[in-house]
């Protein structure tokens, strides 16, 4: 893209010509964002998907709640699940994956010759409330991310981790506790105190 030149953002009202499930208000995707399967697909309000996401949930369905920020460069494969709640934040190039091949060498990693031979390892994603992954970050199949949790840059989240927590690393870590007060904030914006 020539400095200057903005992207266009579709808005809710063009996603619903294009057959999304269900959206809320104030959302933006990215002209330049992949998303196939779009009728499984729920967004709530206050959303915006940037440039070069790539979401896929032609086999599974992918709900994210309002006030979410989807980073550009970043995949959703959402073949088992996935769910994302409120005020979270996806970063750069992060991916979330349902599924993955199985690397024993039991059975093939690909669908050819025969997808009857696969047998990946899958399961839902969900992750809670007021979660920012850290840009370059993988999340892996059947993972639960709790409430608050903040995972750092290039970390690689293959189990279920506790909420209110700052992780890093690979293997991941907690590293130390996270304030609560985001959370006491947006109840405060709900309830139109701010």
């Amino acid at each position: 893209m020539i400095e200057g030149l903005q992207s266009r953002y579709l808005d809710e009202s063009e996603l619903k010509k294009l057959g999304i499930k269900s959206v809320g208000e104030n959302v933006l995707v990215s002209e330049h964002a992949t998303i196939v399967g779009l009728a499984n697909v729920t967004l709530g309000s206050n959303i915006r998907i940037d440039s070069h996401v790539v979401i896929l949930s032609r086999r599974g369905p992918l709900e994210i709640g309002s006030n979410v920020h989807i980073e550009p460069a970043s995949s959703i494969v959402a073949h088992r699940g996935v769910k994302l709640g409120n005020y979270c934040t996806i970063s750069h190039g992060v991916r979330l994956y349902t599924e993955s091949a199985d690397y024993s060498g039991a059975s093939f990693t690909n669908v050819f010759p025969d997808g009857r031979f696969l047998n990946p390892k899958a399961g839902p994603i969900i992750v809670h409330d007021h979660v920012i992954i850290g840009g370059n970050s993988v999340v892996m199949p059947d993972v639960t991310i709790g409430e608050g949790a903040a995972i750092g840059a290039l970390s690689f989240v293959r189990e279920s981790i506790e909420g209110w927590g700052i992780y890093a690393g690979n293997p991941l870590r907690r590293l130390s506790n996270r304030s609560t007060e985001i959370r006491e904030i947006a109840q405060k914006i709900e309830a139109g105190e701010l």
